[in-house]
């Protein structure tokens, strides 16, 4: 007989679910084999532990208790707008400050040498921006070629992303959060 399907007996004997067949076929085997005499005395003592521990319950207000311990949901939404705003804000100064620069030059600009020199200056803009963007285009698919498990990793971690954001989606819209909001 197989040491899995032994295993299976012993779960079965666990549970008060062998027959008298099985019972005796158990305990020869048992008698036969040190190893799965071991393991039966090992699963013995574990299950005679769980059935000695006490069954515990949380106290009747836990889960009053552990939602309003919780974040305010207003306050939550409003600090997170502000944190918008504030990285909006951040995200617009750069171009401000480039229109800005560009009202204060303009005048400088009215002369046709000045408008020469700046068209040239904006071509070299553009191809020093082209040449950047090629270069970090051609490390990332080089990097991506000598590492393909890049790409692997970064659908993990937006599959993690999704996987989270609809857990916490569902804990939001949970019956037992709406009715104590």
């Amino acid at each position: 007989m197989e040491h899995e399907e032994i295993f299976t007996l012993m779960m079965d004997a666990l549970d008060g679910e062998l027959l008298a067949d099985e019972q005796s076929m158990l305990e020869s085997h048992l008698r036969a084999c040190p190893d799965c005499m071991r393991e039966w005395q090992a699963m013995s003592a574990i299950d005679a532990l769980f059935r000695r521990t006490p069954m515990l319950s949380p106290a009747a207000d836990f889960t009053q208790r552990t939602l309003a311990r919780l974040p305010n949901r207003r306050v939550r939404l409003w600090l997170m707008g502000v944190v918008y705003l504030a990285l909006l804000m951040a995200g617009l100064l750069p171009f401000l400050l480039v229109v800005g620069t560009a009202v204060l030059l303009a005048s400088s600009f009215g002369e046709p040498a000045a408008i020469g020199n700046g068209l040239q200056l904006l071509v070299k803009g553009l191809q020093l921006t082209g040449v950047v963007a090629g270069a970090l285009l051609a490390g990332a698919s080089r990097l991506i070629l000598e590492q393909p498990s890049i790409i692997g990793w970064m659908l993990v971690m937006v599959g993690i992303v999704f996987l989270w954001s609809g857990v916490y989606r569902q804990m939001l819209n949970s019956p037992t959060r709406r009715h104590i909001s």
